[in-house]
């Protein structure tokens, strides 16, 4: 039996620890709330918050409302300077109503939902801990997602629906069928859907994410369809060698795009391939991991708020606080969300890439370190 002395230390022990771990939590917190008020506030004075619903979306809809096409020409400006309208038409049309109300409301409106989609993000997946909520609010794909505010927070939710709701097959459905029609990057989540054995949920997206985007086209009066594919493919020779894409690495290493989309797909094979292995043994966790990272791997373009997506197989694997959820705040030191440059290229890749194995390598199930492992 253990004696009184003993109890005691015990007790003392646990204090101290439990003591820590709410510094730990408060120093995140403060650090979170104060970063973000920041960078809210100088984006709005500068003009600059809502990025892509400041430059892209909102003209894309007066386009619309003024019977336009709300896609640039293949040779307009505006696709180098990253304000051009680039996807298919539901986004524009879902955001028709904000175009009545003055840009900087707008903005301050977009830049808050996206703050609180990543809450409800994490809160779907079951993270409870405050300490996990600031430190992805820390994030900088985090940051960079809240003040462009573009898709890639919105993608990041729908990953946590199809996950949440992945034993129903119309809620994961829905939530996939309308991500992919949005934007098609997440293609490899009807690989795990297969793996798995979801096939009616896949067939159910792939059904429900036609109908939206023929729907959306036929409200514009398929303006742009024709050369949408040349869009994307002028985009694509623009901005993949200079994002943090492996196209992008592979030009800034000198080896030209073709040996980076060569790369890029023996990457993105090799993680559906696993993705597949891991899902036919029961592993889902895990091989919904690989399918996200396959999304990842497989674009021409990544630019730092794309890594937001990694918050959905940390939550899953990881939902407990621990140090693997600090490691993507290191991203700070790539100083722009922007074009990427020289070394810089190369350390986004590096940072989610322990991430990730780092998440591949544990323990199935969710269970990791606890803050006390900071103390």
């Amino acid at each position: 039996m253990r004696s009184a002395a003993d109890a005691s230390g015990g007790w003392t022990d646990a204090g101290r620890s439990s003591s820590r771990g709410g510094l730990v939590t408060a120093a995140l917190v403060f650090l979170a709330a104060t970063l973000t008020a920041g960078l809210l506030a100088f984006s709005l004075s500068e003009g600059l918050l809502a990025w892509d619903v400041r430059f892209a979306y909102l003209p894309a809809g007066d386009a619309v409302l003024d019977g336009r096409s709300p896609y640039p020409a293949l040779d307009d400006p505006i696709l180098q300077d990253q304000k051009g309208y680039v996807y298919p038409p539901q986004l524009v049309l879902a955001l028709l109503p904000l175009t009545a109300l003055p840009i900087d409301v707008v903005a301050i409106l977009v830049a808050l939902g996206m703050l609180a989609l990543v809450g409800l993000t994490l809160y779907l997946l079951g993270v409870r801990e405050v300490a996990c909520y600031a430190a992805a609010v820390l994030w900088m794909p985090t940051a960079s997602g809240v003040i462009l505010s573009n898709l890639s927070i919105p993608l990041a939710l729908a990953l946590a629906l199809v996950w949440r709701y992945r034993d129903s097959a119309w809620p994961s459905a829905a939530a996939l069928g309308l991500s992919v029609s949005a934007k098609l990057l997440l293609w490899p989540m009807f690989v795990w859907m297969v793996a798995t054995r979801r096939l009616r949920a896949a067939v159910l997206a792939l059904i429900l994410g036609v109908a939206v985007t023929l729907v959306a086209w036929a409200a514009i009066g398929f303006d742009g369809l024709v050369g949408y594919p040349d869009l994307l493919r002028r985009l694509s020779d623009i901005q993949s060698a200079n994002s943090y894409s492996i196209v992008g690495m592979a030009s800034t290493l000198g080896l030209g795009e073709t040996v980076g989309r060569a790369a890029s797909l023996l990457a993105s094979l090799a993680l559906l391939a696993w993705c597949v292995a891991l899902g036919r043994r029961g592993d889902e966790a895990r091989s919904f991991t690989c399918a996200i990272a396959a999304t990842l791997a497989l674009s021409p373009i990544v630019w730092l708020h794309y890594f937001v997506a990694m918050l959905v197989p940390l939550a899953i694997l990881r939902p407990r606080f621990s140090w693997i959820w600090l490691l993507p705040i290191l991203l700070w030191t790539s100083p722009r969300p922007g074009y990427a440059e020289g070394v810089q290229t190369f350390f986004p890749a590096l940072v989610i890439g322990v991430l990730l194995v780092l998440l591949l390598a544990g323990r199935s199930g969710g269970r990791s370190e606890s803050v006390e492992a900071l103390a």
